[in-house]
């Protein structure tokens, strides 16, 4: 089986509709679905905003599935480099985990498992970048915020799971590749991600009290969710030449 996690639902929308056949996760403490998909068995399992949830997402996918052939970490993530668009590709060689008081910890994703994901990619025509991806404690709001990741790290893409699925993933010998569908540019400034609970699902008495403040925030808003359809058609894409290839 090839398992697929993702943090929120809205990142695997295009996803789901590709799959053939498609039923509940049923799998206690967590949500997602599972089919076939490309001929493949595939469980997407989301895991929430963040390490933690990440990290305990991962610990009850892997106690539970009784075969677990490759996992893929997926969904959106900014831009630290520039040149990188709402919805571009990228797929991370190595996992940086940052935990913001100086203590990176590193994680390379193997030759043959990188190598597996660029192949699958470049024979389904699917473009793509590779590099360093960091896993940030928390988010990077501002083009500043970005900038100085980018000087310090080298990685070319952030987001907030990554690392430690694969260090999950790692531990049990699971082969595991990190593809992720940029959502906003490195010198777009992130807006309104305190709207958004854990599980990525919107606030409403937060959201309409945020746009009473900020009206003109409407328009970007509007315009994040113009990318976030752009990101979920990417994944799509890829997971389905990744599991395809592989079926």
């Amino acid at each position: 089986m090839i398992v697929v996690f993702y943090a929120f639902s809205r990142e695997v929308g295009a996803l789901k509709r590709e799959f053939e056949t498609r039923a509940a996760l049923e799998i206690a403490g967590l949500s997602g679905f599972r089919g076939k998909l490309g001929g493949a068995e595939v469980a997407a399992i989301a895991t929430g905003i963040g390490t933690d949830r990440a990290r305990e997402a991962a610990r009850r996918a892997f106690d539970s599935l009784s075969r677990v052939d490759f996992a893929i970490s997926s969904g959106v993530a900014g831009a630290l480099s520039e040149g990188l668009l709402p919805g571009d590709l990228v797929v991370a060689d190595r996992l940086i985990a940052s935990t913001g008081v100086g203590s990176d910890r590193i994680s390379s994703v193997s030759a043959a498992d990188l190598d597996r994901v660029k192949d699958a990619l470049r024979a389904a025509a699917v473009r793509f970048s590779t590099g360093a991806i960091l896993t940030s404690a928390r988010p990077l709001l501002t083009a500043a915020e970005k900038r100085r990741a980018k000087s310090a790290t080298g990685a070319i893409a952030v987001e907030m799971e990554s690392a430690v699925l694969a260090e999950a993933a790692q531990n049990r010998g699971i082969p595991f590749a990190c593809v992720r569908a940029i959502l906003d540019t490195a010198d777009e400034e992130v807006v309104g991600a305190e709207l958004a609970d854990q599980d990525g699902h919107l606030r409403p008495i937060k959201a309409a009290g945020f746009i009473v403040r900020h009206p003109a925030a409407i328009l970007t808003l509007s315009r994040i969710a113009r990318n976030l359809g752009l990101a979920s058609k990417s994944i799509a894409g890829a997971i389905e030449a990744i599991v395809k290839h592989r079926a």
